[in-house]
């Protein structure tokens, strides 16, 4: 499947109705930070590559991906990280995308460590979490309390996941393999 990868700011109108369609939707009420609705932070309209890494993945013009990167200055690490995955009937490009995102943040912009925190009631997302993490790069690092809050008031522990750079690297060298 051939996709584009490129910057929100290309893409950013459309990509702003995507995410309000997904947030608004009930079932994905543990899927955002408590900011959620607030897009004018996280849709970047001008390209501000030292404060942000967001990208996004096209298919067939349409818009089946996005990757949001908050950038920790001066320590060189992502620690507000966000991924949506649109459309599942391009999971292969979105698999694919996903790592071409990663080698960029990691090879290209020098990212030291992914940091992320997902609720551990949204179950979909901490399972592909730590499948991600076992099978392929990355850690779980523990649990924050009382950390995340849905649009409906109830309060969610978070898992805690992070991806540093000797580890990336170590998996890129290995081909991308399963530990």
């Amino acid at each position: 499947m051939k996709f584009e990868f490129m910057s929100t700011a290309c893409a950013a109108q459309e990509l702003t109705k995507k995410i309000m369609l997904v947030a608004l939707n009930v079932e994905n009420k543990w899927s955002f930070y408590d900011e959620a609705f607030n897009l004018s932070a996280d849709i970047q309209i001008t390209v501000n590559t030292w404060s942000y890494g967001n990208f996004v993945v096209v298919c067939d013009n349409d818009i089946t991906a996005y990757f949001e990167g908050h950038w920790n200055r001066p320590l060189d690490i992502i620690n507000g990280f966000r991924i949506i995955n649109f459309n599942c009937l391009y999971s292969r490009a979105f698999i694919a995308s996903f790592v071409i995102y990663l080698d960029y943040l990691f090879t290209t912009r020098s990212c030291k460590a992914i940091n992320s925190t997902v609720a551990l009631r949204n179950e979909s997302a901490v399972k592909q979490c730590e499948c991600f993490a076992r099978d392929y790069c990355g850690r779980y690092i523990g649990i924050r309390h009382h950390s995340q809050k849905s649009y409906s008031g109830k309060i969610s522990d978070s898992a805690l996941y992070e991806i540093t750079q000797e580890e990336f690297f170590d998996w890129k060298q290995r081909g991308y393999w399963k530990r």
